[in-house]
């Protein structure tokens, strides 16, 4: 028997492992590709699929909706006092899962966490850096303070999970890995690093369909598809396009769900010596990929290719921006203009994602620019490793897959440019075009305006390149037989609608 094949078998015999004892209490099995290492740590983590859990146990000030815009959540209504204050109207009736109510308090003690030294180290401290602090006006009122003007922070406040605040003081972070206390749909019962078993919260505002969760880590992504047909599971995160016709033979389906955010290989331009300093050699690269041609192959032509780091939906998205053409005779003499028409040699870090297929994205990369002279050479890194070079100023390569994330275009900017908007991050690209227009829009607080302003941002960078644009993301899940009511809203799996005959 080969290795993978028994890995594969392993993985589902795991997964078999008590489900009957489960399934007669209508219990959703769901396989991802990593569970939060974290536990439910609520101010820890922020994309798919480490949050699955997070996303099972509380709720959020705000969300996010279809087209990108700012829906209540725990906040039913908001207004700005002035650049730097706004009063959020909190929903009535809400309790968490040990029966703390929701009131203005919450608020007040999270943000104060989250303003603490330890608070900003974690991801949404340091993602909602602009919360100072909280007071409550009235149980259902809180006035909100922030540290520099952001005239779209409702949008941001759709990161902000709210813990049980008595809970949270009694037990911590450390207390909350294995006992989290939330206001969302489902209650963690058991919890281990590979493993999360959860029940449903019927006094939840959004009480669950099914009785229960048993989220599984399943690290490979053919050990997915064998779990789902297999029935070990009834959702799986992180399958290929090209398997929905495996899954539809039993019965089940592939959903596409589009992400927020925005694939591309970043040039570390600060290196010395680099041929990417030039803007003309990075706009040559992005003329030699046949991004479409890669797309049909991998991702089943389920997205467009991107000439920005804004996805359709996304705050700053400017949807007048053409298209890189594939024009691999102009990116020669692009490269020649520059000093390169010998060409010369990347090196590439690729930390693989979910997916088997990711690697072959940038094989068919490398095979583009190889035809025009530039050779690169792909370095598999583990993605923790390269996102801690990166943050702490380590980076040996050239290039790096990475991705812009978020429903504001600019967020992510504060760690890759020389802004000098995160204190302790290292940039790794900085463009004396760009710079000024990013600050003049993160500091506009009229929405309006500093929509214009974010577009701009996102023209100066189309023949500015920070590195080699790809595409929006996009995620295929697998659902089985019997499981209705799965409509992701970008990194928002909706977990209560989903029901499981």
């Amino acid at each position: 028997m080969s290795q993978l094949k028994s890995m594969v078998l392993g993985w589902v015999a795991l997964l078999m492992t008590a489900a009957p004892a489960l399934a007669a209490e209508n219990v959703l099995h769901v396989g991802l590709g990593a569970l939060s290492f974290n536990g439910g740590h609520p101010y820890q983590g922020i994309t798919l699929p480490s949050i699955t859990l997070h996303q099972a146990v509380y709720d959020t000030l705000t969300t996010i909706g279809e087209k990108g815009e700012v829906m209540p959540s725990l906040a039913v209504s908001w207004k700005q006092e002035s650049p730097q204050v706004w009063v959020f109207t909190l929903r009535q009736g809400v309790r968490f899962s040990n029966g703390e109510p929701f009131t203005a308090d919450a608020l007040v003690a999270s943000a104060a966490h989250m303003a603490s030294p330890i608070g900003r180290t974690e991801t949404i401290g340091s993602t909602l850096y602009q919360v100072d602090r909280v007071e409550k006006v009235e149980d259902l009122t809180a006035r909100i303070y922030l540290n520099e003007p952001d005239g779209i922070f409702p949008l941001h406040a759709a990161a902000w999970r709210i813990p049980a605040p008595i809970a949270y003081q009694n037990l911590g972070n450390e207390g909350f890995l294995k006992n989290p206390i939330g206001s969302g749909p489902f209650v963690m019962s058991q919890w281990s690093e590979a493993r999360a078993i959860l029940k449903a919260n019927p006094q939840s505002w959004r009480a669950p369909k099914v009785s229960g969760l048993d989220l599984r880590e399943v690290p490979d992504e053919t050990s997915r598809l064998q779990a789902i047909t297999s029935g070990a599971v009834d959702v799986v995160l992180g399958l290929s396009p090209d398997q929905d016709l495996e899954l539809r033979s039993v019965g089940g389906r592939i959903v596409n769900r589009q992400t927020p955010t925005v694939s591309f290989l970043a040039a570390y331009t600060l290196k010395d010596g680099s041929p990417l300093k030039d803007p003309r050699v990075r706009y040559a690269l992005n003329l030699a990929v046949n991004r479409q041609a890669i797309i049909d192959s991998f991702l089943a032509g389920a997205v467009d290719p991107a000439a920005q780091l804004a996805f359709p939906g996304s705050f700053g998205y400017d949807p007048t921006i053409p298209p890189y053409p594939f024009d691999p005779v102009q990116a020669r003499k692009l490269l020649a203009d520059a000093g390169y028409g010998d060409g010369f040699s990347l090196e590439v870090g690729v930390a693989s994602g979910a997916r088997a297929s990711d690697t072959l994205y940038y094989q068919q990369i490398a095979a583009d620019l190889l035809k025009v002279g530039v050779t690169l050479n792909l370095l598999a890194r583990p993605q923790l490793a390269q996102m801690q070079d990166l943050f702490f100023g380590k980076l040996t390569v050239d290039m790096f897959n990475m991705f812009a994330r978020g429903h504001d275009a600019l967020s992510d900017y504060r760690h890759r440019t020389c802004a000098g908007l995160t204190q302790g991050r290292y940039p790794f690209h900085c463009d004396p075009k760009v710079v000024p227009a990013l600050k003049a829009a993160l500091a506009e607080n009229n929405a309006a305006k500093r929509l214009a302003l974010y577009q701009k941002v996102a023209r100066l960078e189309r023949e500015n390149p920070p590195g080699i644009m790809l595409w929006p993301g996009m995620e295929f899940d697998g659902i089985a037989r019997g499981v209705s009511g799965y409509a992701p809203v970008y990194d928002d799996l909706r977990l209560h609608l989903i029901e499981k005959k």
